[in-house]
């Protein structure tokens, strides 16, 4: 029931956004909002949204996306809809300035992964979306240590913050799949052990790369050359493709950011857990399909 609310205004980062989503969804459905969440319903209509964003980072201003921690089951799940698009959206980098530089790198690390699930894509013959996303990727790099340099700068805040609306309102890779599968695994970790998502995904993400990197060397070369400025004179594609994914790696040891699972004092007692709940609805990944025994592959690999 509405109980006469007009309008659900959102204050803060991702996290206030996705759960005002939630609010706005689950406020027209008569079920249970967790529904939305295990695919068991979607969502018919929403009450009005409103945002006033106070960090950047998950790009959720500019989307119909949320998602949502159930710390009773320990599950962290994803819902899209768009009946929770946001009406109007308030990006003032002002309200950035007193962002904690932890919070502030998480959500450079949050947005450039965001970039990195939809450049890798199955599909062929998108120079544009390429294009796209590797001027997100380069901005990303280039601004992330003048925002952390000088945290008031407004200049550094608006472009960061710009880059991470653009990172996720799919404007940069309209008629790409994406994968996604490493924001599926890493739900996993901080669903049972609440670490930041983000830091989850500094971690998991170059195992990731690591790990696929052969279903499409092509693909990652093409990243390692125009965003990372790897030479690739006299290497082949698959040594310039894993330079390019230790030049990801840099960029987040430059950030500060956990290099791997024992940064957190997590072992390997939920391994197997995480793997099967993150392939609770099928297979993942579109770049490479993923089922269990990857996924703990992955996991294995980011524990030191």
């Amino acid at each position: 029931m509405t109980q006469g609310i007009d309008l659900v205004l959102a204050v803060g980062g991702g996290s206030v956004l996705d759960a005002s989503k939630a609010i706005a969804a689950g406020a027209k459905y008569d079920g249970d909002v967790w529904d939305f969440y295990i695919r068991k319903a979607e969502p018919r209509d929403a009450l009005p949204l409103g945002t006033i964003l106070t960090l950047a980072a998950t790009g959720s201003e500019m989307n119909g996306n949320s998602v949502i921690t159930k710390w009773e089951t320990n599950d962290k799940l994803s819902m899209g809809s768009i009946h929770c698009y946001p009406r109007f959206s308030f990006c003032d980098p002002a309200n950035t300035f007193t962002v904690p530089r932890d919070q502030t790198v998480y959500g450079i690390v949050d947005m450039i992964s965001h970039v990195f699930e939809q450049y890798f894509s199955p599909a062929s013959n998108t120079p544009l979306q390429d294009r796209l996303c590797e001027a997100v990727m380069r901005t990303i790099i280039e601004t992330a240590p003048k925002v952390l340099e000088n945290p008031e700068s407004h200049e550094a805040r608006e472009t960061i913050m710009y880059c991470g609306t653009m990172a996720l309102n799919y404007m940069i890779s309209m008629g790409m799949e994406g994968d996604w599968a490493t924001h599926d695994i890493e739900h996993e970790i901080s669903a049972i052990y609440d670490i930041p998502h983000a830091g989850g995904l500094a971690i998991v993400f170059p195992r990731w790369m690591e790990y696929v990197v052969d279903a499409g060397p092509g693909r990652f070369a093409q990243m390692a050359v125009r965003v990372f400025d790897v030479d690739p004179s006299g290497k082949t594609e698959r040594e310039v493709a894993l330079e390019g994914i230790e030049r990801v790696k840099a960029f987040f040891r430059s950030l500060g950011v956990p290099t791997s699972l024992a940064d957190y004092n997590i072992g390997d007692e939920h391994i197997s857990l995480m793997a099967e709940k993150a392939v609770r609805f099928g297979p993942i990944g579109g770049f490479k399909l993923l089922g269990k025994e990857d996924v703990e592959n992955i996991l294995r690999a980011c524990l030191g």
